[in-house]
């Protein structure tokens, strides 16, 4: 069978998915209008020098009109076609990663060829981002949708799920690929039961928060419930095994004991602080390192000589969900400005340790690899005693915004690589304009927040760590 034919029955179905925020249409315009070479001119971003020798690489590869826009009528509807989508995507992570243009430029080729033969959109976007970062899979775009276990990512496992399961009612695959699609299919449901449990867990610290929340931080709770409830139904009806998990007039919490009870696993303290019944949890405490840290790193990246601060800096209490009462200072007398030095000082001997560790997708291992959400996780974990949620676009549901200039050490900072209107990236502000994060081209680094590329894609921030 050759894979690319059934693909093209799917040339009639178009997807509107929205994951994590402001929705993805898969050929409904997410981007910018207009051709390939409008978009890269909107890129003000851009240094006029970057953007001519860009729009000229598009230019080479896609001819003089750079694609114009079509698009195509279903129903009563006219909807963009999802391989220019695509096309713009890739450009977009290519212009975040800094790679070359014609590099870039021939990376949105592909994944625009791609997706004229139908390969589902996020597959196409995602071989063409492992191919910029050195990362190819072997075979084509297609092997890698029907592999896609063996090449598991959370962060768009619910958007390929979602795609198939539109696909496979509206009886756009063919008999002679219905075994392959609903083998992938199956197996990546299988893999995203930790994801469904993680979600519920998130869902239920979202409504033990809004027992104690109001004004706009309420609007803001209702707001991500409403999101992750949304992405329940798109992607995971089939990943759960009771279709009580996925009632939305269920409560959280008891969704989330019926999922821990069918998958055997026992209610760990951190859930049973979730219970609304019970009696609201008392801050967690966050122990001091076994060792003394290193010293911080400097804005160039060098380790101070002298720390500054105390040796080891006493930090706070952290809140928990429900938990109606103020988080005090132990430390009587101690200065904002004091509080957040302690924060940016075990920040920086927890990324310390952390610097130079290569992108690798879907791991968290010091040393050896880790992705941004990854890395995020395991530094609040290691650092704080705190455990988010395991993608970044669910770490962007935690917490509470603050604003841009507001910024202290310790918030994330969420970025939107691909332009699409969601998260898909994270880091860690660390004060002075800078933040930690997990860079897919140079590893573990920090950054200037004010770079072009970033301030671009910046897409706003949470405040997950207890200040007054």
């Amino acid at each position: 069978m050759v894979r690319s034919v059934w693909w093209r029955h799917l040339g009639a179905l178009v997807l509107v998915l929205t994951i994590g925020g402001p929705s993805i249409a898969w050929g409904q315009g997410a981007l910018s209008k207009g051709s390939l070479v409008d978009y890269v001119r909107g890129r003000e971003d851009l240094p006029n020098k970057d953007r001519r020798a860009l729009e000229a690489a598009v230019r080479r590869e896609f001819g003089g009109q750079a694609l114009e826009e079509e698009a195509r009528a279903v129903g009563k509807n006219t909807f963009v076609r999802s391989e220019l989508q695509v096309a713009k995507a890739i450009l977009s992570a290519a212009i975040f990663m800094q790679v070359d243009p014609k590099k870039a430029a021939k990376a949105a080729w592909e994944g625009w060829h791609d997706a004229q033969r139908y390969v589902p959109p996020p597959i196409a976007i995602h071989y063409q981002v492992l191919s910029l970062e050195g990362r190819r899979p072997r075979g084509r775009s297609i092997d890698l949708a029907f592999h896609f276990p063996d090449y598991y990512n959370e962060e768009i496992a619910p958007e390929l799920v979602a795609y198939w399961e539109e696909a496979l009612a509206a009886g756009q695959i063919p008999d002679d690929a219905l075994t392959e699609t609903r083998e992938a299919l199956d197996a990546t449901r299988v893999k995203m039961r930790p994801l469904l449990l993680d979600k519920l867990r998130l869902l239920s610290r979202l409504a033990r928060e809004l027992t104690v929340a109001n004004g706009a931080r309420r609007a803001e709770i209702l707001r991500d419930q409403a999101e992750v409830e949304g992405e329940l139904t798109r992607a995971f009806s089939k990943v759960a095994r009771r279709p009580e998990v996925l009632e939305a007039k269920r409560r959280p919490y008891d969704r989330l004991r019926i999922q821990l009870e069918d998958l055997g696993l026992p209610i760990g303290e951190e859930d049973k602080a979730l219970d609304p019944d019970g009696a609201a949890p008392p801050p967690k405490l966050v122990p001091a390192p076994v060792e003394p840290p290193p010293p911080p790193v400097s804005p160039d990246g060098h380790a101070e000589v002298e720390p500054s601060g105390p040796p080891i800096p006493v930090i706070p209490p952290q809140p928990r969900p429900g938990d109606p009462r103020p988080v005090e200072d132990p430390i009587e007398g101690r200065s904002m400005a004091e509080l957040i030095k302690a924060y940016a000082f075990r920040l920086a001997a927890e990324v310390t340790a952390w610097l130079g560790t290569p992108y690798r997708w879907g791991n968290a291992t010091r040393g050896v690899g880790t992705d941004c959400s990854g890395f995020v996780r395991s530094v609040y974990l290691d650092a704080f005693a705190l455990d988010l949620p395991r993608t970044s676009r669910d770490q962007y549901r935690s917490g509470m915004s603050v604003p841009l200039d507001g910024l202290r050490a310790g918030d994330l900072v969420f970025f939107d690589t691909r332009d699409v209107g969601q998260v898909s990236h994270v880091g860690v502000y660390a004060g002075e304009g800078r933040f930690a994060h997990a860079s897919s081209s140079r590893g573990v680094v920090y950054d200037k927040l004010d770079a072009s590329y970033f301030r671009h894609a910046y897409r706003g921030a949470r405040r997950i760590l207890a200040y007054p």
